[in-house]
C-alpha cells in the first residue's frame, strides 16, 4: 500500500516562534513540515492528533531537546517513501555525526557513484524528514552551506550554529 493512501496522522509542534508539523502513519515518521504546508496537501487523508500521542514516537519530545541542545541523536522509526539512489542517500545522511557537515560529493563516494554528486543534491534536497536526517549537516565543498529545502539556507545557518559546526560570528 502506498503511504499516502495510508492513514496519516499529524500534529503542529511549536518551537520558538517557529511551527513544525509532523506527519506518521503509525509506522513511523513519514514527514516533517519545517514552516510549509507541503503534508498538508499531500496527504489527503489525515487525522491531527495530540503531540503526545503515541503515534509521534516521542519525537516531538525529543526534537524539544534537539533545540534546546540536550539531545544528539534520534531514535524514532521512520516509514518514508523514495526511490532506491534517494533512500541509499538518506541513509548516508543518517550516518553524519551531530555537529559535523560533510559535503555532496563526500556522500556522492560512500555510496560509490562518486560522479553523482548532483543527484545526491537533489536526494537531500528530496528528504522528507529534514532534521531527523540531518541534511542540512551536508554542504558544497568550497565551504558554502548550499540550499535547505527545510526553511531555506537561514535555516540551515541555524541548525549548524545550534550544533556547534558554524559560527556566524565574525570576532
Amino acid at each position: 500500500m502506498k503511504q499516502m493512501d495510508s492513514k496519516i496522522f499529524y500534529t503542529p509542534l511549536k518551537i520558538g516562534g517557529n511551527t513544525l508539523t509532523i506527519f506518521s502513519t503509525g509506522k513511523g515518521i513519514c514527514r516533517i513540515d519545517l514552516n510549509a504546508k507541503t503534508g498538508s496537501k499531500l496527504f489527503s487523508k489525515k487525522s491531527k492528533l495530540a503531540s503526545t500521542d503515541k503515534s509521534f514516537f516521542n519525537l516531538p519530545e525529543q526534537l524539544k531537546k534537539y533545540f534546546d541542545g540536550e539531545l544528539k541523536a534520534f531514535k524514532v522509526p521512520l516509514d518514508i517513501q523514495g526511490t532506491t539512489f534517494q533512500l541509499q542517500v538518506w541513509n548516508e545522511l543518517l550516518k553524519i555525526p551531530y555537529g559535523e557537515v560533510v559535503a555532496y560529493k563526500t556522500i556522492a563516494k560512500k555510496i560509490k557513484n562518486e560522479k553523482s554528486f548532483r543527484a545526491v543534491g537533489n536526494a537531500v534536497g528530496a528528504n522528507p524528514v529534514p532534521i531527523v536526517i540531518p541534511c542540512h549537516r551536508v554542504i558544497k565543498m568550497s565551504g558554502e552551506l548550499g540550499g535547505f529545502s527545510g526553511g531555506g539556507p537561514k535555516v540551515k545557518e541555524k541548525l549548524l550554529e545550534l550544533e556547534g559546526c558554524l559560527s556566524l560570528e565574525l570576532f
